[in-house]
């Protein structure tokens, strides 16, 4: 395998102990990647999905859920109130 960037090379090269887990704060969501059984329902949604499925019936990725009040990661992706953003800079590590 050829790496295209740096980038690229360095992950190609990295070796992991387990699956990589991803936190949602959507249970349907979860239920939807985990269960093949909602697949007649699912049609409408494209191959990423299946390929999500498909990783973590192979135990690439593992899926797991966190209530929404601990998802730090909602700083980056959604306008939050003040003491939302001030919580998650504590939860990341960071300082305000």
């Amino acid at each position: 395998m050829v790496g295209l960037s740096t980038t690229e090379a360095d992950e190609i090269g990295y070796t992991q102990d387990g699956p990589t887990l991803i936190y949602m704060d959507n249970q349907s969501a979860i239920q939807v990647v985990k269960n093949p059984e909602h697949h007649g329902r699912m049609k409408h949604l494209d191959l990423r999905l299946f390929w999500l499925r498909d990783e973590i019936q192979k135990g690439v990725i593992s899926v797991k859920y966190i209530p929404t009040d601990f998802m730090a990661a909602d700083i980056l992706t959604k306008p939050l109130s003040k003491v939302k953003v001030v919580e998650a800079y504590k939860q990341l590590g960071l300082q305000s």
